[in-house]
């Protein structure tokens, strides 16, 4: 399962969000905000900044619309 840590009023977080409902990849949001023991731990990771994408194969912050592509693309592989 894809875990998309965000905030809320985050421009990033959401156009990573939205990027994955619009491609129909299922995801687990989690609000470091409301659940702040995942923001400790992130933070001791070394990321400092929202959003965090984490897949079985890799993990980064930022919106990244390359790497959420090949998300995608590899979602694609699996089903066929």
């Amino acid at each position: 399962m894809i875990k998309v840590y965000t905030k809320p009023d985050c421009p990033q977080c959401k156009m990573t969000t939205m990027f994955l409902i619009r491609h129909h990849v299922k995801f687990l949001n989690i609000n470091v905000s409301e659940n702040p023991q995942y923001a400790q731990s992130l933070h001791d990771k070394g990321y400092r900044s929202v959003p965090i994408v984490v897949t079985e194969c890799e993990e980064w912050s930022g919106f990244r619309p390359e790497r959420l592509k090949a998300v995608v693309s590899r979602q694609r592989e699996v089903l066929r």
